[in-house]
């Protein structure tokens, strides 16, 4: 009796197994365009097969708009995922967070921070953004590129 239900729980566990390694985000996850708003802000993540990134903030109350870019390095292994955004040209440091997927399409980013010691290691539900996707594309158009079109 104890060898039958021994075989059943290393099924259950093995099937268990199998089933959450499955649903693990890898990087082609990311790639594409998010869109998110917060605190008055308009937030606009793109993220490039090719491993840079742009970020662009516009307030809602004024025209301006806030343009960075820089090189993205992620680590899947980690829970939640340490996102890093390095040699940014209009900054002299790099930004450090945490990202997390809700849903395929859903995507969750802390506040960012300048050192890696000081980024968040947890989520803050009123100072995180949640994200939606908006374009799946790894190579949509940069928002300069968008811009120097129009």
């Amino acid at each position: 009796m104890i060898n039958f239900e021994l075989r059943i729980l290393i099924f259950f566990l093995q099937a268990l197994m199998i089933f959450s390694c499955g649903k693990a985000p890898r990087q082609q996850n990311i790639y594409g365009v998010w869109k998110g708003e917060s605190q008055g802000v308009e937030f606009v993540f793109r993220f490039f097969s090719d491993g840079t990134c742009e970020f662009s903030f516009e307030k809602q109350d004024s025209d301006s708009t806030e343009i960075l870019t820089g090189n993205l390095e992620l680590d899947f292994s980690k829970r939640p995922i340490p996102l890093t955004v390095r040699n940014i040209p209009n900054l002299n440091h790099p930004l450090h967070t945490i990202v997390e997927f809700i849903e395929d399409d859903s995507l969750r980013i802390a506040h960012f921070a300048t050192r890696w010691r000081l980024r968040p290691i947890s989520f803050d539900h009123n100072a995180s953004i949640n994200l939606r996707r908006a374009d799946r594309n790894p190579h949509a158009k940069r928002t300069n590129d968008f811009l120097q079109t129009k």
